[in-house]
C-alpha cells in the first residue's frame, strides 16, 4: 500500500490486489464512509459483482486498464468469481478539496461508466506499480505527484469540473532556490511535495510544473540525482560504511542506494569507491 498523507485533510492510498484461485467467494463488507473507490483492473476479468446494502448493484466483467470509480457511501461488498489483480485507490472526499486551492473545483461527486478505458489512468496506476513493489523505498514527492495527478483526472473527468486553464508555469529564481535549499536541507528525509512547494509559497500542482520548466525534471528526478551526487561525493571524501551513506543521502537502505546509484551510474556504490579513492 502506498498512501499520501499531504493531498488534503485525509490520508489517500492506493492498494494492489491479487487475487488468486483461493481468495474467490464473497468479500468482507466494506463500512459507508465519506470517500471513493476507485478500481484499474490490470489484469481481465470476466465477470464480477459489486454488492450494494446487501444485494446485488453491478454484474459485468472488465478489460485490462478498466476503470470503475464507486462512491462509499452506502456498505459494499464484492462477489468475485475469478482470479484477478487490479489496484484500488481509497480517495476521502476531502482530498478532492485540494483541487479548490489549486485553483479549480472540488466535484460534488465522481462516477464513470464502470469498465470504461481510461488511458491516462492506466498510465499512472502503471507509474506506481514499481513503487508498490518496494513501498519502503517510495519517494513522498512521487506518491505525491501521481496521486495529485489521479484527483485533478477523475475531478475533470468524471466529476463534471472543468479543469483550471493552465498558467505558464515559471519559478523565481528565489523560489528556484527556496525549492532546491529544502530538498537539500532535508535530503535524509522523506520529502513531502506539500513541504517543498509551501516553501515556495506555492500550489502543489503549479510548483511540479514550474520546477519542471525551471529545471527540466521533476522534483522528485532532481531529488534523486542530488542524492546520488552527494553519495558520491561521500564516497570519494569519507570512510562512511555504504549503510550509513545510504541514510545520510536519503535512501532506504544500503540495497536501495545501489540500485539507484547503479542504474544511474552503471557502476555499483562500491566499485565507483574503489575506482575514485584518493
Amino acid at each position: 500500500m502506498l498512501v499520501s498523507t499531504s493531498l488534503g485533510d485525509a490520508p489517500m492510498a492506493v492498494t494492489k490486489i491479487v487475487v488468486g484461485h483461493d481468495d474467490l467467494g464473497m468479500k468482507a463488507q466494506i463500512p459507508a464512509q465519506d470517500a471513493f473507490s476507485a478500481a484499474l483492473y490490470l489484469t481481465d476479468v470476466p465477470y464480477n459483482e459489486l454488492w450494494r446494502q446487501g444485494r446485488p448493484y453491478l454484474k459485468q466483467g472488465y478489460a485490462a486498464n478498466s476503470l470503475r470509480v464507486m462512491p462509499l457511501e452506502d456498505e459494499l461488498s464484492t462477489y468475485v468469481a475469478h482470479p484477478h489483480q487490479a489496484l484500488s485507490f481509497y480517495i476521502p472526499r476531502a482530498s478532492f478539496g485540494l483541487l479548490a486551492e489549486e485553483g479549480g473545483k472540488a466535484p460534488d461527486s465522481i462516477a464513470c461508466t464502470p469498465g470504461i478505458i481510461d488511458p491516462a489512468v492506466a498510465h499512472l496506476g502503471q507509474a506506481l506499480l514499481p513503487a508498490m513493489e518496494r513501498p519502503n523505498e517510495t519517494s513522498a514527492l512521487f506518491v505525491d505527484s501521481v496521486f495529485l495527478a489521479v484527483l485533478a483526472r477523475l475531478a475533470s473527468c468524471y466529476g463534471g469540473v472543468s479543469a483550471p486553464p493552465a498558467k505558464r508555469a515559471g519559478l523565481s529564481l528565489q523560489q528556484e532556490r527556496r525549492a532546491i535549499d529544502y530538498m537539500t536541507a532535508h535530503l535524509a528525509e522523506n520529502v513531502r511535495l506539500a513541504d517543498v512547494a509551501d516553501a515556495c509559497g506555492l500550489s502543489r500542482d503549479y510548483f511540479i510544473r514550474a520546477f519542471r520548466r525551471a529545471t527540466g525534471l521533476t522534483p522528485h528526478r532532481w531529488l534523486m540525482r542530488h542524492r546520488v551526487a552527494q553519495a558520491k561525493e561521500t564516497l570519494r571524501s569519507s570512510n562512511l560504511s555504504l549503510a550509513e551513506i545510504a541514510l545520510r543521502c536519503g535512501f532506504a537502505d544500503q540495497s536501495h542506494l545501489t540500485r539507484v546509484f547503479s542504474s544511474s551510474e552503471g557502476i555499483s556504490p562500491a566499485a565507483w569507491r574503489k575506482r575514485h579513492s584518493v
